[in-house]
């Protein structure tokens, strides 16, 4: 990879940043569509971000930047402008350059969505749905669910006022039947049980020590387990789905896909999409 002190940086801000695929793929994109640019991980805590963003202000090669947990919701603050995606989601993954000023993106839902489709073949309309998680990741997933159809939906989270927060946004913005629920709600069990899809939206999966977020043999044979998490590519979760008779599906495809829209934002171009899978599926074997 050879760029030059001219180069556009590109950037990617979360806390950790260590895991994330995002730097292979986009590295790759640049290089195949012969851009001079440089795609880096960035780890800021949360009390740092709003000086992070301040700096890219005045930034001349900035070329733009990802935003990966737990940050999403706090970058929604940060920003000068947003696209209609991000203000329905009320939750920020890319940002652009635009003439001094930052435009919020999110690209996570119709990223989801498009894996959903390609790669199981499933449309949420009419379909109950459980999301795993309430922060900005699950916003995005319950948005763009709601808006294809799927109901009801159930978010379902270790808090439950984030959950319930969740889903009354979902309710106001498209006008879903959306239910928050905590992990240990009575209805909880039978809701899983209901569902044609399972999404987990959090962190747990991450270290491939972690157990699955929530108690396996609730999953039905023939419902559909997505994990977000990439790395490891099979998560505790989805090896207990699939021994159940459940179809699975990781989050390389979603990456993959959040990060072409968020590279044709940035560059006004569309990327390689076999460059940058050839890249994920190289990083990951």
């Amino acid at each position: 990879m050879k760029f030059t002190a001219a180069a556009k940086l590109f950037i990617l801000f979360g806390d950790p940043v260590a895991h994330s695929l995002s730097p292979v793929m986009q590295n790759a994109a640049l290089q195949a569509a012969g851009i001079d640019g440089l795609y880096i991980p960035w780890r800021v805590q949360s009390a740092g971000l709003p000086a992070a963003f301040e700096s890219l202000r005045g930034m001349e090669n900035f070329g733009g930047a990802n935003v990966t947990v737990p940050h999403k919701e706090q970058a929604f603050a940060l920003v000068d402008t947003l696209t209609p995606e991000a203000a329905a989601v009320g939750a920020v993954n890319t940002v652009v350059a635009r003439d001094g000023h930052l435009l919020g993106a999110n690209t996570d839902g119709l990223g989801f969505l498009r894996s959903l489709h390609e790669e199981a073949d499933f449309l949420p309309r009419g379909k109950p749905c459980v999301i795993l998680g309430a922060g900005g990741a699950a916003r995005a997933v319950a948005v763009s669910l709601a808006e294809a159809g799927a109901e009801p939906l159930i978010i379902v989270n270790r808090t439950v006022e984030r959950a319930r927060s969740l889903a009354e946004f979902v309710y106001r913005k498209i006008g879903t039947s959306t239910t928050g629920l905590a992990l240990d709600d009575p209805q909880m069990p039978a809701t899983v049980r209901e569902c044609a899809l399972v999404v987990n939206t959090t962190s747990v999966g991450l270290n491939p020590a972690d157990h699955p977020p929530i108690d396996p043999s609730l999953l039905q044979s023939g419902a559909l387990v997505y994990d977000l998490i990439y790395r490891p590519r099979e998560t505790a979760l989805l090896r207990e789905a699939k021994r159940r008779g459940c179809r699975v599906i990781g989050g390389l495809g979603m990456l993959l896909y959040q990060g072409a829209l968020a590279f044709e934002l940035w560059t006004g171009h569309k990327p390689s999409e076999a460059a940058m899978r050839h890249a994920l599926v190289t990083a990951v074997a």
